[in-house]
């Protein structure tokens, strides 16, 4: 029915599919081709500084990702990254555009 060679290729496809689902599954993400995902996102970056549940817009996204950096870690959330070192201190939370923008930035790993 099918020649040898539409297998191969096949088997080839499935298997990238099956890669790229079990990178998925644990939340290891690629990085973007070009500029295609900030493109997309139509969003603004977003920086709130969250200290015991009263949150604060910071306009200065620069020394927002420096200061999420100096945290612990960065945790996802549902529409963006939360950062900070503890439960009773002061929180950074990021979107999803914000937080792209501080990876590309020289001290941000």
């Amino acid at each position: 029915m099918f020649s040898e060679r539409r297998y191969a290729i096949f088997n080839v496809a499935l298997i990238l599919a099956a890669v790229l689902l079990a990178l998925n599954l644990f939340n290891i993400h690629l990085p973007s081709v070009g500029q295609a995902q900030s493109f997309f996102d139509t969003e603004e970056p977003s920086c709130l500084v969250d200290w015991q549940g009263e949150q604060t817009q910071w306009y200065d996204l620069d020394s927002c990702c420096l200061q999420a950096r100096k945290q612990l870690s960065c945790e996802p959330e549902v529409g963006g990254w939360d950062c900070g070192a503890g439960s009773d201190t002061v929180h950074y939370v990021l979107n999803d555009k914000a937080y792209r923008y501080c990876q590309r930035q020289s001290f941000w790993p």
